[in-house]
Protein backbone atom coordinates (compact mmCIF):
# COMPACT_ATOMS: atom_id res chain seq x y z
CA UNK A 1 0.00 0.00 0.00
CA UNK A 2 1.27 3.30 -0.87
CA UNK A 3 -1.19 5.58 0.52
CA UNK A 4 -4.63 5.76 2.11
CA UNK A 5 -7.45 7.68 1.61
CA UNK A 6 -11.11 8.31 3.03
CA UNK A 7 -14.65 7.29 1.47
CA UNK A 8 -16.77 10.17 2.48
CA UNK A 9 -19.96 8.75 0.95
CA UNK A 10 -21.54 8.31 4.22
CA UNK A 11 -19.67 11.22 6.44
CA UNK A 12 -21.23 10.17 9.64
CA UNK A 13 -18.94 6.73 8.87
CA UNK A 14 -16.20 7.75 6.90
CA UNK A 15 -13.77 4.71 5.28
CA UNK A 16 -10.36 4.85 5.39
CA UNK A 17 -9.47 2.83 2.01
CA UNK A 18 -6.13 1.49 1.26
CA UNK A 19 -5.16 3.14 -1.61
CA UNK A 20 -8.58 4.12 -3.25
CA UNK A 21 -10.24 0.75 -2.34
CA UNK A 22 -11.78 -1.79 -1.86
CA UNK A 23 -9.95 -2.67 0.98
CA UNK A 24 -11.36 -0.93 3.98
CA UNK A 25 -8.91 -0.18 6.86
CA UNK A 26 -11.58 1.30 9.58
CA UNK A 27 -14.55 2.99 10.11
CA UNK A 28 -14.29 6.06 11.73
CA UNK A 29 -17.12 8.45 13.23
CA UNK A 30 -17.22 11.19 15.24
CA UNK A 31 -15.82 9.58 18.93
CA UNK A 32 -15.35 6.08 17.88
CA UNK A 33 -14.07 3.82 15.28
CA UNK A 34 -13.35 -0.10 14.14
CA UNK A 35 -10.08 -0.86 12.73
CA UNK A 36 -9.13 -4.40 12.42
CA UNK A 37 -11.78 -5.60 14.15
CA UNK A 38 -10.90 -3.34 17.00
CA UNK A 39 -13.53 -0.39 18.59
CA UNK A 40 -11.73 2.44 19.59
CA UNK A 41 -12.72 5.83 21.27
CA UNK A 42 -11.72 8.91 19.60
CA UNK A 43 -11.25 12.08 21.56
CA UNK A 44 -9.97 14.84 19.73
CA UNK A 45 -9.50 18.64 20.88
CA UNK A 46 -7.78 21.44 18.59
CA UNK A 47 -5.85 23.17 21.66
CA UNK A 48 -5.17 20.01 23.77
CA UNK A 49 -4.42 17.38 21.21
CA UNK A 50 -5.99 13.54 20.06
CA UNK A 51 -6.36 10.45 21.87
CA UNK A 52 -7.36 6.65 20.80
CA UNK A 53 -8.06 3.84 22.90
CA UNK A 54 -9.43 0.87 23.00
CA UNK A 55 -9.70 -1.61 26.15
CA UNK A 56 -8.73 1.20 28.56
CA UNK A 57 -5.18 1.29 26.53
CA UNK A 58 -3.77 4.17 24.14
CA UNK A 59 -3.32 3.43 20.43
CA UNK A 60 -2.72 6.87 19.53
CA UNK A 61 -2.13 9.92 21.60
CA UNK A 62 -0.65 13.47 21.74
CA UNK A 63 -1.05 16.52 23.57
CA UNK A 64 0.11 19.19 21.29
CA UNK A 65 -2.19 21.47 19.84
CA UNK A 66 -3.20 20.10 16.28
CA UNK A 67 -4.06 23.83 15.23
CA UNK A 68 -0.79 25.32 16.62
CA UNK A 69 2.11 23.37 17.36
CA UNK A 70 4.93 23.68 15.16
CA UNK A 71 6.01 20.01 15.80
CA UNK A 72 3.09 17.29 17.13
CA UNK A 73 4.57 14.08 18.58
CA UNK A 74 2.42 11.59 18.67
CA UNK A 75 2.93 7.54 19.99
CA UNK A 76 1.01 5.15 17.72
CA UNK A 77 0.87 2.00 20.06
CA UNK A 78 4.11 3.26 21.81
CA UNK A 79 6.05 3.73 18.73
CA UNK A 80 6.78 7.47 18.81
CA UNK A 81 6.07 9.72 15.23
CA UNK A 82 6.18 13.36 14.79
CA UNK A 83 4.30 15.18 12.25
CA UNK A 84 6.66 18.33 10.68
CA UNK A 85 5.15 20.94 8.93
CA UNK A 86 7.27 21.71 5.46
CA UNK A 87 5.31 24.66 4.82
CA UNK A 88 1.95 25.89 6.07
CA UNK A 89 0.06 23.15 4.10
CA UNK A 90 2.39 20.04 3.50
CA UNK A 91 3.19 18.04 6.53
CA UNK A 92 5.86 14.98 7.19
CA UNK A 93 5.60 12.08 9.22
CA UNK A 94 8.58 11.20 10.47
CA UNK A 95 9.26 7.65 12.20
CA UNK A 96 11.53 6.89 15.36
CA UNK A 97 14.65 7.02 14.18
CA UNK A 98 13.81 10.47 12.17
CA UNK A 99 13.34 9.01 8.83
CA UNK A 100 10.26 10.56 6.61
CA UNK A 101 7.84 7.72 6.83
CA UNK A 102 4.76 9.23 5.10
CA UNK A 103 3.28 12.65 3.94
CA UNK A 104 0.55 14.58 3.62
CA UNK A 105 -1.24 18.45 2.42
CA UNK A 106 -4.02 20.56 2.78
CA UNK A 107 -3.89 21.69 -0.69
CA UNK A 108 -6.13 20.14 -3.56
CA UNK A 109 -8.68 18.70 -1.54
CA UNK A 110 -6.50 17.83 1.38
CA UNK A 111 -9.30 17.97 4.39
CA UNK A 112 -11.86 16.33 1.96
CA UNK A 113 -9.71 13.66 0.97
CA UNK A 114 -7.10 13.91 3.34
CA UNK A 115 -4.58 11.69 1.41
CA UNK A 116 -1.59 9.72 3.37
CA UNK A 117 0.80 9.04 1.58
CA UNK A 118 3.89 6.84 2.32
CA UNK A 119 7.33 6.39 1.13
CA UNK A 120 7.15 3.43 -1.11
CA UNK A 121 5.86 -0.10 -0.42
CA UNK A 122 4.86 0.42 3.75
CA UNK A 123 5.75 -2.02 6.15
CA UNK A 124 3.77 -0.10 8.63
CA UNK A 125 1.11 -2.36 10.95
CA UNK A 126 -2.31 -1.73 9.89
CA UNK A 127 -3.00 0.35 13.31
CA UNK A 128 -0.22 2.48 12.80
CA UNK A 129 -1.20 3.27 9.60
CA UNK A 130 -4.69 3.65 10.55
CA UNK A 131 -3.91 6.28 13.75
CA UNK A 132 -1.67 8.38 11.41
CA UNK A 133 -4.24 8.55 9.25
CA UNK A 134 -6.99 9.57 11.57
CA UNK A 135 -4.13 11.86 13.50
CA UNK A 136 -3.63 13.64 9.82
CA UNK A 137 -7.11 14.11 8.85
CA UNK A 138 -7.63 15.83 12.93
CA UNK A 139 -4.82 17.81 12.01
CA UNK A 140 -6.23 19.39 8.32
CA UNK A 141 -9.11 20.04 9.99
CA UNK A 142 -8.17 21.75 13.14
CA UNK A 143 -5.60 23.79 10.59
CA UNK A 144 -8.69 24.31 8.32
CA UNK A 145 -10.75 25.51 11.11
CA UNK A 146 -8.26 28.43 12.10
CA UNK A 147 -8.07 29.56 8.35
CA UNK A 148 -11.62 29.62 7.91
CA UNK A 149 -12.14 32.02 11.32
CA UNK A 150 -9.25 34.86 10.01
CA UNK A 151 -11.04 34.09 6.99
CA UNK A 152 -14.65 34.95 8.15
CA UNK A 153 -13.17 37.83 10.71
CA UNK A 154 -11.57 39.44 7.59
CA UNK A 155 -14.78 39.45 5.59
CA UNK A 156 -16.60 40.68 8.71
CA UNK A 157 -14.50 43.50 9.42
CA UNK A 158 -14.45 44.54 5.86
CA UNK A 159 -17.92 44.47 5.34
CA UNK A 160 -18.77 46.87 8.23
CA UNK A 161 -15.81 49.27 7.24
CA UNK A 162 -17.83 49.32 3.86
CA UNK A 163 -21.02 50.44 5.66
CA UNK A 164 -19.33 53.07 7.84
CA UNK A 165 -17.68 54.86 4.90
CA UNK A 166 -20.82 54.22 2.90
CA UNK A 167 -22.78 56.33 5.99
CA UNK A 168 -19.96 59.07 5.67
Amino acid sequence: MHYVSWDRTNRDALKLLAEDGPDILGVFEHDRAIVCGQHWELTSHPETGAVATSGGRDIVRTSDSLKRAKRIDVLVEDTPYAFIPETSKNWVVEGPDGAKVAQFTQDHNGVRKAILEFEGETALPPTHVAGLAWLSRSVLEARKMVTSTALIATLVFLSLFTAVVAVL
